[in-house]
C-alpha cells in the first residue's frame, strides 16, 4: 500500500471487513438544511442528521473518502497554501463511522490496527493526544480515552490538549465531543529542538495522521452542551498526510498525485520547481488551486464576488498571480484542470462528466483576471510613484478596477508599503451598506420562528378568503404578517415575488404585499397599510395581471433552457434566472456569444414549442424517480427527497417550485431582447413573452413599415448617383492544402478590423476544414486576424501564429485558440508579417 490509489481503497476495503457499510463522497456542498460551512469540511458533515438522530443511518457502520475544501468561513486554509509542506484547500478525507455501535475502546482499535498492521508505521513512532479538559464546557480530562490508549502506549506517549486542540466541532452549532488525534514522531531533524516539544508543537516533527472524535454532545449557540441521543464515532485521516509518510516524503506536494501537476508545471516555466523559495510556492499554489478549482467547478460552482464563486474566484486568481511570477501567462489553469481529470476523474466521475464546463469556467476566468491585472498594474504603478498608497487607492483600485484587495496588499509589501487594512475594510463596509440601502426592499423577519405554518395555495388560487395567523408592526405604516392561506409567491427559484394585497372586506381597509419572504418550507409577507391585527379574517388576491405574465415568463425560461442545450451543446447549465411579470432573465453557462444564426435558431425553436401548445404539468415525485425520468437539476443546487417536477409535454422536465401556464401556446409569442456576457463562462438572455411580446412585436412592424418608405427613397437617390465601389477584394497570398488542412493566407487594403474578421469567416466557411490568415492596412495601422476550424484545436494554435505575425509589424494580439486579433504600427511591414504566419501554419500543421 505505497500510492496514493492504493491506500485510498486499501482503507475503505479495511473497514469493509470490519462491518462498515461504504458509501460515495458526498458533494462539497453542503445541504441546502446547513448553512454552517460554504463547503464540506469533513467526513462527517454529510451525515450530520444521523449524528443528531434526525435520521436513520444506512447502517451502524459506515465508511468514506470524503471530498472537503477548507477555504473560506472558520476552516480556512486557502492563504497558508505555498506558505507550508502540509496545506491544501482541497483534500481527501478518509474516515470511518459509528452510529451508536462501538465507541472509544472500538475506535482506538481500529485505528492501532489499520496504523501498525496494514500501514506498517513503526509503533514506536506513535503518540496520542486526548482531550485535557475545559472549565468553560465543564468537562474535565478524557480519562477514557487515556484508558482506551494505554493498551498500545505508554502514558508518556499520551499527551493532554486544550480545547483548541482537542474538541471537535464543524461549526459553531451542532454535533461535537473531545477527541483525540494520532501524531507520527518523523524524527530530531523535522524538530524545533525545544525541550517542550510534542504532539501540538507548531514544528514539523510532530504531524497529525488520524483525528477521532468521539461524539457525544450538541453544541447550542449560548455554549451548552446537551448529550446527543446516541454515542457517535467520527473519524478522520488526511489521505495526502497519510500518503506523504507512507511515501517517505516532506511535504504533501512530494506525493505521487502531485508530481504530473509539477511536471506539466515545469515543462511551460520559466524556473524550476525547488530552484528558490519563491519558484517553490508558486508551483505549490497553481497545482494546489488548480485541483480546487476543478472540483468546485465539477460541482456547479462558477465565480462570482460571494459566497462559494468568490472563494472559487480567488482560488484561480490567487494562482495565476503565482503564475506569472515563473512565467506562466493566463490562460494555464484549464490546461492543468485536465490533468487534475486524469488523475482523479476514476474517483470523482463528475470531472469527467463536466469536464468541458470546467475547462471553459476556468479559462473564461483567467482571461478575465489578465484583463483586470493589464488595467490594475498600470495603476497601481501609479499611485505607488508617489511613495505612498492609501486605503482610498485600495479602495479604488478594488471597486473601480476590480483589482483584489490581496494582490494590492502583496504588490505594495514587496514595494516595502504597508496599507491601512483597517481603514479599507471600513470602506468596503460603507459601500455594502450603500448596496443594501439601494436594494428594492430588504426584509428584517420579525415574526417569531414559533408561529405556525403558513399554507401556500398559489399553484392553484389567487383569491382567498384566509386568516391573519401572526402579525408584527415594523413601523411607518409596515408590518409583516403570516397568512392561514396565501396564494402569495415568495421570491425563490429565480422567480420574484408576487405583488398583491389584502383587505378586509368589513372595513375597506387595504394593505399592499410589499414583498412575500421564504422561509425554507414556510413565508412571511411585508405590508404596507393600516388596520390589520393577528386572528382577522381577510381577502388575499394576486391580481391576474401580475400572476399570468409571471408564469408565462417562468414557463418561457424552461422552453429557452432546453432550446439553449439543443442548438449549443450539453454543456449549456443554468447558472441563474429572473422570472418578472414584465420581462425574463436567464443566465447560462456558455464561452462565447450566440452568433446570429444561433439566436435565430433558439428564438424559433421557442416559439415552435409555444404554437404547438403542449400540456404544461407539475407533479411532486421522490429524486430518484425524477433523474430516472431526466428531469433537469440546476447545477450545483441540492435537493430534498422528494421534489416538485414541471413536464412540458415530450419536450422537457426540470425540478421547479415556481408558477407555470397550463399549456405552452398561453406563452404567446416569445421575443429575445438581448444576449450578453455577465463574467467569465455566463451569458445573460433577457426575453419577453405574452403582452409585452405583443407589444414589442407590434411596435417593431409599425418601425419596419416606416424603415421601408426610408429604403424605397434611398433606392430612388441611388439611382441618381453613379455606382459604388465593388467590395475591397482579398489578395490570397497562400491557398493550399497542408496535412489534410486549407491554408489561406491573404490581404486586403483600407478595410477596418470588422470587415476583415467578416471575411476571414465567409473564407473559412468555404474551405472548411480552414486555417485562415488575414492581414489589412488602414490609415496607417495594422489589422491582423487569425480564423481557425474548431477541429484544429490542440494542433495549432490561433493565439501563436497571431503574436509571431503581429511582432513584425510593431504590434501584439491575443485571443483564444481557434480565433486570434491584433494590430501593429508598420504597415510597411505588413507581408513579412503574413509570411511569419504563413511559417508558423506550416510547421504545426505539415
Amino acid at each position: 500500500m505505497r500510492t496514493t490509489a492504493e491506500l485510498r481503497e486499501g482503507f475503505l476495503s479495511f473497514f469493509e471487513d470490519k462491518d462498515h457499510v461504504r458509501r460515495p463522497s458526498a458533494s462539497v456542498i453542503p445541504p441546502p438544511d446547513d448553512p454552517t460551512t460554504l463547503f464540506i469540511v469533513a467526513g462527517m458533515q454529510p451525515m450530520k442528521r444521523w449524528f443528531l438522530g434526525l435520521e436513520q443511518p444506512v447502517a451502524p457502520r459506515v465508511t468514506t473518502v470524503q471530498k472537503a475544501v477548507r477555504a473560506g468561513g472558520k476552516q480556512n486554509d486557502l492563504d497558508d497554501v505555498g506558505l507550508t509542506n502540509r496545506h491544501l484547500c482541497f483534500l481527501e478525507m478518509l474516515g470511518n463511522f459509528s452510529f451508536g455501535d462501538y465507541f472509544k475502546d472500538g475506535a482506538v482499535d481500529l485505528a492501532w490496527e489499520f496504523l501498525t498492521e496494514q500501514l506498517s508505521f513503526d509503533p514506536e513512532r506513535l503518540w496520542a493526544s486526548v482531550f485535557a479538559g475545559d472549565p468553560e464546557l465543564g468537562l474535565g480530562e478524557d480519562d477514557v480515552a487515556v484508558a482506551s490508549w494505554e493498551r498500545f502506549l505508554p502514558r508518556e506517549r499520551i499527551v493532554g490538549l486544550p480545547r483548541s486542540e482537542n474538541f471537535w466541532q464543524a461549526a459553531d452549532t451542532g454535533p461535537c465531543g473531545p477527541c483525540s488525534e494520532v501524531y507520527y514522531d518523523r524524527g530530531d531533524e523535522h524538530g524545533c529542538g525545544r525541550p517542550t516539544c510534542g504532539p501540538g508543537c507548531e514544528c514539523e516533527r510532530f504531524l497529525e495522521v488520524w483525528n477521532l472524535v468521539f461524539m457525544e454532545y450538541d453544541l447550542a449557540e449560548d455554549g451548552t452542551l446537551t448529550p446527543l441521543p446516541q454515542q457517535n464515532i467520527d473519524t478522520g485521516m488526511g489521505l495526502e498526510r497519510a500518503a506523504m509518510l507512507l511515501q517517505g516524503v516532506d511535504s504533501l506536494f512530494d506525493i505521487d498525485t502531485f508530481q504530473p501537476l509539477l511536471a506539466w508545471t515545469g515543462e511551460r516555466a520559466n524556473a524550476a520547481y525547488g530552484s528558490s523559495d519563491e519558484a517553490t510556492k508558486a508551483y505549490r499554489v497553481i497545482v494546489e488551486h488548480t485541483r480546487t478549482a476543478a472540483i468546485l467547478v465539477a460541482e456547479g460552482v462558477a465565480p462570482s464576488n460571494e459566497g462559494r464563486g468568490y472563494v472559487l474566484r480567488r482560488v484561480i486568481r490567487r494562482a495565476v498571480q503565482f503564475g506569472r511570477r515563473i512565467g506562466l501567462e493566463p490562460p494555464f489553469m484549464y490546461e492543468l484542470a485536465d490533468v487534475v481529470r486524469e488523475q482523479l476523474g476514476s474517483v470523482y466521475p463528475e470531472l469527467e462528466e463536466r469536464h468541458a464546463e470546467v475547462g471553459e469556467l476556468i479559462r473564461a476566468e483567467e482571461e478575465r483576471f489578465r484583463d483586470t491585472l493589464a488595467r490594475g498594474e498600470k495603476l497601481f504603478g501609479e499611485i505607488v510613484a508617489k511613495g505612498e498608497i492609501t486605503a482610498d487607492d485600495a479602495f479604488r483600485l478594488h471597486d473601480t478596477y476590480g483589482f483584489p484587495w490581496e494582490l494590492t496588499k502583496e504588490l505594495a509589501a514587496e514595494r516595502g508599503l504597508e496599507v491601512n487594512e483597517e481603514e479599507f475594510t471600513r470602506l468596503m463596509e460603507q459601500q455594502r451598506e450603500r448596496s443594501r440601502r439601494g436594494s428594492a426592499f430588504d426584509v428584517d423577519i420579525r415574526i417569531s420562528g414559533s408561529a405556525p405554518r403558513s399554507e401556500f395555495v398559489g399553484y392553484e388560487k389567487t383569491d382567498v378568503l384566509t386568516a391573519i395567523l401572526a402579525y408584527a408592526d415594523l413601523g411607518d405604516g409596515t408590518f409583516q404578517a403570516k397568512l392561514e392561506s396565501s396564494p402569495f409567491y415568495p421570491e425563490g427559484g429565480g422567480q420574484v415575488s408576487d405583488a398583491g394585497y389584502i383587505e378586509n372586506e368589513k372595513t375597506g381597509a387595504r394593505a399592499e404585499l410589499l414583498k412575500a419572504t421564504r422561509l425554507v418550507d414556510d413565508q412571511v409577507l411585508t405590508f404596507n397599510g393600516e388596520g390589520f391585527a393577528e386572528g382577522m379574517r381577510v381577502r388575499a388576491v394576486v391580481p391576474w395581471s401580475v400572476r399570468f405574465p409571471t408564469m408565462a415568463n417562468h414557463t418561457a425560461t424552461h422552453l429557452l433552457h432546453k432550446a439553449l442545450r439543443d442548438a449549443l451543446g450539453e454543456h449549456v447549465k443554468q447558472a441563474g434566472s429572473a422570472v418578472r411579470p414584465d420581462k425574463l432573465r436567464f443566465d447560462f453557462t456558455h464561452p462565447q456569444a450566440l452568433s446570429p444564426d444561433e439566436r435565430e435558431r433558439v428564438e424559433h425553436a421557442v416559439n415552435e414549442i409555444v404554437f404547438q401548445n403542449r400540456p404544461v404539468r407539475a407533479f411532486i415525485t421522490p429524486i430518484e424517480e425524477a433523474r430516472n425520468l431526466g428531469a433537469m437539476m440546476l447545477f450545483g443546487e441540492k435537493y430534498g427527497d422528494e421534489v416538485r417536477v414541471v413536464e412540458i409535454e415530450g419536450y422537457s422536465r426540470e425540478l421547479c417550485g415556481g408558477t407555470h401556464v397550463r399549456a405552452t401556446a398561453e406563452i404567446g409569442p416569445f421575443v429575445i431582447l438581448s444576449e450578453g456576457s455577465v463574467g467569465s463562462g455566463a451569458r445573460r438572455i433577457e426575453a419577453v413573452t405574452a403582452g409585452e411580446a405583443f407589444a414589442l412585436l407590434h411596435e417593431r412592424a409599425r418601425e419596419t413599415e416606416e424603415l421601408r418608405s426610408e429604403l424605397a427613397e434611398a433606392r430612388k437617390e441611388a439611382k441618381r448617383r453613379p455606382a459604388k465601389e465593388e467590395r475591397a477584394e482579398v489578395a490570397a497570398r497562400s491557398d493550399e492544402q497542408i496535412g489534410g488542412i486549407n491554408v489561406y493566407v491573404g490581404r486586403m487594403s483600407d478595410v477596418d478590423m470588422d470587415v476583415l474578421l467578416a471575411e476571414s469567416d465567409r473564407i473559412k466557411q468555404e474551405r472548411q476544414p480552414a486555417a485562415v490568415v488575414l492581414g489589412a492596412n488602414e490609415d496607417g495601422r495594422v489589422h491582423l486576424v487569425a480564423n481557425f476550424d474548431r477541429s484544429l484545436e490542440g494542433k495549432v494554435d490561433a493565439v501563436a501564429v497571431i503574436k509571431a505575425a503581429a511582432a513584425e509589424v510593431g504590434g501584439g494580439g491575443g485571443g483564444r485558440a481557434t480565433m486570434a486579433r491584433a494590430g501593429g504600427s508598420d504597415p510597411e511591414k505588413l507581408d513579412e508579417a503574413l509570411a511569419k504566419a504563413e511559417e508558423a501554419l506550416r510547421a504545426a500543421l505539415a
